[in-house]
Parts: C-alpha cells; structure tokens; sequence
C-alpha cells in the first residue's frame, strides 16, 4: 500500500475478506480437480483400451501401453490379457516399453501430488503450490512423449494381426483408437492447466500475506457489503446511554435559560 494515501480501514478489510473468500475458492476447486486427474491418470495408465479392433478389421483384440488383449476360444466372449509394468520383458516392443515408463511415471507423480496435498498444513502453502505446479507440468511432459512414442510400435506382429497388414508406424490399419488413448492425450491439456493454475495461486498467496486485519472481522461484516456498490446494506447501529435530566434539574436548567433569554417561562418548562 501507498504510505501517501488514506485508506480507509473498513473498505480495506472488506476487499481482504473478498480476495482471500475467492482465492480459496479456486484453491479447492484446483485440489479437487487435481485429485480427479490423478484417478484418470491411473486408469488410462492400467486400461488397455488404447487401441483395438474394428468392425473392418481381421482380428479380435485391443491393447494397451504394456497389456494386449486377445479373445478366448472358444465363444470369443472374454479376453486374456498378457504383460505387466512390472516386467517389461513381457511388453511387446521398445516403443511400448517407453510408453509404459513415461505414462507410469506420470501417473506416480499426479500420486505424489494427491499426498502433497497434506503439505498445506505443515508447510508454507506458497512452497506446496510451486511443488505440486512442478509435479504437473512434468506430468504433462511425459504424457506427451509416451502420446508420441506410442504410435511408433504399431508396426508388431501382434498388431498387425489385429489391425491388419495396413498396420504400420503410425498406422493404425483397420484399428481404432479407443477411450483410453483419448483420455491421455486429453490430460496433456489437464495436467498443463492444473501447473498453470497452481503457479497462478501460488503467486498470489503473496497479496493475502501484505495486508492481515488485527481486528476480529467475521463472515456476516462482509456480508453486509454489496458487491456492485462496496457500500454496506445496513449501518451498524450502536446503542449510546441517554441520561433523563430529573425534574429539579429541568427547572433550573429552565430558569437559567429565561434569565439568558429575559423571556418567562412557565412551570412546565415551555416559554411563553
């Protein structure tokens, strides 16, 4: 604030109590979304919905970052499903391999970022905000890389006969991307936003630390303010003590005041 200028206390205290009612607002509205993020993370990590067949297509099947999934004989009803994040020697190729780790680490961190979320009350919330705004944007990162890569090892066998010999690098044959592929390149956008969002709080945690009122300043004061105008609805109305003079006291008081005026007064105290 400006030494030079007067402020008045009260609207100070009023655009405080709106600022920080906002910015904590935003605040759980970022912790919310950053939790569903993470449990979205997770799933289209463990699906193997990424890919899989069509009705053009000659084989039966669908894949994931480290799973592939193919019918079993013999009504072709339920699917068996082969490879796991944690043996990469079972996942079908390189560029599988690196989509597995890229994705996976993304998922750990938006884990990691969920837990840091308890941070906010042991530590400075400026530091937890830059923490978990960093955790996000790699995220996006390597959701990114393993969105690119992954198309790279479409060029199996496996795939190819599920999707036919069209299949290639970055062609996909007669398959069709599934809801899990969709979700993760549509975190890219999520997980970047979410790291802009947290920079944005973070950087603003600041304006609520320069001004703390050190009178008691409760939720139904601010309420009495409008929001268009800042002017209060109602005028605090505060009682003050009126002393009644007596009887004796209003007859001099009358006496002294004809004797100023030269004016008679009767007993009531009225002039005449």
């Amino acid at each position: 604030m400006d030494p030079n200028v007067n402020y008045n206390p009260d609207m100070v205290k009023i655009y405080h109590f709106r600022y920080v009612r906002e910015y904590r607002a935003v605040a759980v509205l970022w912790a919310v979304l950053t939790i569903i993020w993470c449990i979205l993370n997770v799933v289209c990590f463990v699906q193997p919905q990424w890919i899989g067949d069509t009705e053009e297509s000659p084989g039966y099947g669908h894949l994931g970052v480290y799973a592939h999934c193919y019918p079993v004989e013999p009504y072709y009803t339920k699917y068996a499903c082969n490879g796991t994040f944690g043996n990469f020697e079972e996942i079908l190729n390189d560029s599988f391999k690196a989509s597995t780790f890229f994705c996976g680490v993304s998922a750990l961190l938006m884990l990691i970022c969920v837990a840091a979320l308890m941070l906010f009350f042991c530590f400075k919330k400026t530091a937890v905000f830059v923490f978990c705004g960093i955790l996000e944007l790699i995220t996006a990162i390597f959701l990114i890389v393993a969105c690119i890569i992954y198309p790279s090892g479409w060029d199996h066998e496996h795939v190819k006969a599920i999707c036919g010999p069209g299949a290639g690098q970055y062609k996909l044959g007669d398959c069709g991307i599934r809801w899990a592929y969709i979700l993760a390149i549509l975190g890219i956008f999520d997980a970047a936003f979410l790291a802009i969002l947290a920079f944005f709080l973070a950087s603003k945690r600041a304006k609520i630390e320069i001004y703390s009122p050190n009178d008691t300043f409760t939720k139904s004061e601010g309420n009495g303010y409008s929001d268009e105008t800042m002017s209060k609805k109602s005028m605090p109305f505060q009682p003050h003590l009126m002393v009644v003079p007596g009887a004796h006291e209003q007859d001099q008081y009358s006496d002294n005041y004809s004797r100023l005026s030269g004016r008679p007064v009767s007993r009531s105290g009225f002039q005449l």
